[in-house]
């Protein structure tokens, strides 16, 4: 029975990302395939090709499936469903997180008790993505580019901003401190691509 069923419905995917999609599978499929043919100039050029498409693909897959957190985050705010929001910052934040001893909250007060912390993260999404008067709320509905030039600044150039500040310093206009950005995670360095690139293309 089990051997039919495979047969019929085929072995289920295990996703490892929660932004894989059934097609960047699908290429990580095509792209093992092709590894046992790297030994002839075709095999390597097709090789070449599906990594480069699956790279573009992860990327733009796991931009969607961010800017959807952040919706998601927003619209639980909005709507008064603090626990929900908690969730999914803490689900957003844990992947990689790094071992944070204190961040400082609004006041410069140090918070170490993990829910101070997931707290702060909560109220920081808060003032981001509802508190309307601080920017545009398009800022993140990013439109999928159509090439690589669309996307001037990398995320590593972002990355090397960001661990270029310094502890202890006062939060700027926007009230968010250094430590809160360098101890946010990838989904912070990712958010923070996404809004430098819009800026970069609209000017605004």
């Amino acid at each position: 029975m089990t051997e039919t069923a495979k047969e019929v419905l085929g072995k289920s995917r295990r996703k490892s990302k929660p932004w894989a999609t059934d097609f960047i599978l699908d290429l990580c499929d095509k792209i093992r395939n092709q590894k046992k043919k790297k030994n002839t100039p075709e095999g390597r050029a097709e090789y070449r090709k599906t990594n480069k498409d699956i790279r573009r693909e992860m990327k733009y897959a796991k931009q969607r499936w961010i800017t959807e957190q952040y919706t998601d985050i927003e619209e639980n705010l909005a709507f008064n469903n603090t626990k929900k929001a908690f969730q999914l910052v803490k689900d957003l934040t844990k992947e990689k997180q790094l071992k944070v001893n204190s961040i400082k909250d609004k006041r410069g007060n140090s918070l170490t008790e993990e829910k101070e912390i997931l707290e702060r993260w909560t109220e920081y999404c808060s003032e981001l993505y509802t508190y309307q008067s601080r920017g545009d709320p398009s800022v993140l509905n990013v439109e999928e580019p159509t090439n690589e030039d669309d996307y001037p600044i990398l995320r590593g150039e972002v990355v090397a901003a960001v661990d270029s500040l310094r502890n202890g310093k006062s939060a700027g206009v926007d009230n968010i401190p250094s430590e809160l950005l360098k101890h946010g995670g990838e989904s912070t360095i990712d958010m923070l691509t996404i809004i430098c690139n819009k800026i970069w293309q609209t000017g605004e």
